[in-house]
């Protein structure tokens, strides 16, 4: 049964404009691809080095941490895909057994390094709801690193699963070149509806955009609302608590004059770990949010391929480096958003530099020290000039 259905893209405006743009943005993609590969390899190292220091070692950190593991895998994995593709001149290497073995597994592998990313943050987002919802049995509801690390490889184990049968409908196929004699290998082109459908395709391009886009960009979506209505009912309370507080203070001012400053102080202490934990929170949104951005547009792309004859062809193919960039930059801009916006990372990540840079510091004075003796041991030792 043919589900797809039948649209003439040649001669469109939309075509013509959305090729024209896909033609030009090719020339510069790889050098911007490289640029923001290269920066995200380095801040997830960075990443994951704070991230792993005993201060910072929570359930949601470690999260964080398998998500930086997974997006280096997908960003280093593009850098030698994106050199040989576009800036390496030679036909033999776009076409030859061992490269296209290469982009088989490149393909593969990133997507499920991709989909492990994204199923990360939905762990991410319920724990942290169910931690911060109004309860009375809050420890209770929190995972210990083990267990979270537990939870993490059976993240990467079902990506895996989840993606064998699109290992399975990639295949290479030979091509005989009766001009030249060679012998070029080719990717196979999936198919969708018609005569020549392959069930196999079809099948793996629904699993994927379903199970591996679709869903979690769902449930991400549902508990980073949930986070959202806490997040302000939480200050809803506060701002009445806060009313409530000062409202005794003024009270208690007024019989006890400056008696009480040391309460007050710890009470400040409190209401800065509150603080601390709204931020976390809204760090934390900012991350789903920009999960959401990145793949749910995807996911619809990826649904037109199955039931839109040619779309795959036509308008996915001559889209897909700008799909390429968007998760690119995901993958590489949570370093940015960690440093924006949590203090604490932002302290650990300092301390974590100054001490790096006191025994190098400390190794350079004595070197200049050493020298410095040299000198005035060699001056001394210098006759006096004859007058």
């Amino acid at each position: 049964m043919n589900l797809c259905v039948q649209y003439n893209y040649s001669g469109t405006p939309a075509y013509e404009t959305l090729d024209l743009v896909q033609q030009s943005y090719t020339k510069v993609h790889p050098y911007l691809s490289l640029v923001i590969c290269s920066f995200g390899i380095i801040s997830n190292v960075v990443n994951i080095l704070v991230l792993t220091k005993p201060s910072m070692r929570n359930s949601i950190n470690c999260i964080l941490t398998g998500v930086a593991v997974a997006d280096m895998i997908t960003m280093t994995s593009y850098i030698p895909f994106v050199y040989y593709y576009y800036l390496m001149d030679s036909e033999y290497s776009h076409t030859s057994l061992a490269w296209k073995t290469f982009m088989a597994v490149h393909m593969n592998l990133t997507l499920t390094s991709h989909t492990s990313s994204i199923w990360l943050g939905v762990i991410m987002a319920a724990l942290r709801y169910f931690f911060v919802r109004p309860t009375s049995a809050r420890g209770a509801r929190t995972l210990d690193c083990r267990s979270t690390l537990v939870l993490i490889v059976l993240t990467y184990l079902g990506a895996a699963l989840l993606l064998i049968p699109n290992c399975l409908a990639t295949e290479i196929e030979p091509c005989f070149n009766n001009a030249t004699g060679v012998v070029n290998w080719h990717l196979k082109q999936p198919t969708f509806g018609g005569s020549d459908s392959n069930m196999l395709h079809t099948i793996t391009f629904f699993i994927y955009p379903v199970v591996g886009k679709i869903i979690p960009c769902t449930l991400i979506s549902i508990f980073g609302g949930l986070l959202l209505h806490t997040l302000r009912e939480t200050n809803r309370r506060s701002r009445r608590l806060k009313g409530g507080g000062d409202a005794s203070k003024k009270k208690k001012n007024s019989s006890a004059g400056l008696a009480n400053g040391g309460h007050n102080g710890g009470g400040g202490g409190g209401g800065g770990g509150s603080s601390q934990a709204r931020r976390t929170t809204v760090m934390l949104l900012a991350i789903i949010a920009l999960y959401i951005i990145s793949e749910l547009p995807q996911s619809i792309l990826v649904l037109l391929c199955i039931f839109v004859e040619g779309f795959f062809q036509n308008v996915y193919g001559a889209l897909g480096d700008f799909i390429d960039l968007l998760s690119l930059i995901n993958s590489a801009i949570n370093f940015i958003t960690y440093t924006a916006m949590s203090t604490q990372f932002r302290e650990t990540l300092t301390e974590m530099f100054s001490g790096c840079w006191k025994p190098l510091t400390r190794s350079c004075r004595s070197v200049n020290g050493n020298q410095n003796a040299l000198q005035s041991t060699k001056y001394s030792k210098t006759p006096p000039a004859e007058v």
